[in-house]
């Protein structure tokens, strides 16, 4: 099984994959749930990612830079993984560039899902949208990349491309709503409580 977490920078995601990882690996065994993220994932990958998160360039340039990562990242991570029978989780992935280079910087949409379909990327069979008050999100944020200090208006752009993403594909997206009044904890029991389901 293949999950991913999404949503705008600050909540929580990377909190929240790891929180399930580490429950998945009490069940399954210690080797059989891979955690991983985007940008990054492979040597190559991670070496770009500072790189990538730190300067500006060209939006295109950068789609094309993301994609490739990602191909190297499928083909030499997630795809053995899950060939293996191993869990693969990843903080980020298709969907964040659809958010964040599509409907963030208005890159065409049908530019993305066609290069993505060129290099044949996998898609997840689940993914966890955490949704939450932009400026919250900014406020918890941590990294304070390059995009974190992009102005809200771009964030609500973003925001609104992963609550349409779930809109189109209801099957495979979950959103976790009203984050702020919740606790590490309560989130982590919902996305259990809907990973179980799911896998049963």
């Amino acid at each position: 099984m293949f999950i991913t977490f999404e949503g705008i920078d600050g909540s929580g995601k990377t909190t929240q994959s790891e929180l399930l990882a580490n429950y998945l690996k009490q069940i399954r065994g210690e080797n059989n749930v891979i955690l991983t993220r985007e940008p990054g994932g492979t040597n190559f990958a991670e070496k770009i990612r500072g790189i990538l998160l730190k300067n500006s360039i060209d939006p295109i340039s950068e789609l094309l830079l993301l994609i490739s990562m990602r191909y190297e990242h499928v083909k030499k991570v997630i795809l053995p993984a899950l060939k293996e029978g191993k869990i693969v989780i990843c903080d980020r992935f298709i969907d964040s560039t659809i958010a964040y280079q599509g409907y963030g910087l208005g890159i065409d949409l049908e530019l993305i899902q066609d290069l993505h379909k060129l290099v044949k990327i996998k898609r997840p069979n689940v993914t966890f949208i955490l949704d939450i008050d932009v400026q919250i999100g900014l406020n918890r944020a941590k990294d304070k990349n390059k995009y974190e200090k992009m102005n809200t208006s771009f964030y609500y752009k973003v925001q609104k491309g992963f609550q349409e993403i779930a809109i189109k594909e209801p099957d495979r997206c979950s959103i976790i709503t009203e984050i702020k009044a919740k606790d590490n904890n309560q989130v982590h029991v919902e996305i259990i409580n809907k990973i179980t389901s799911t896998m049963q």
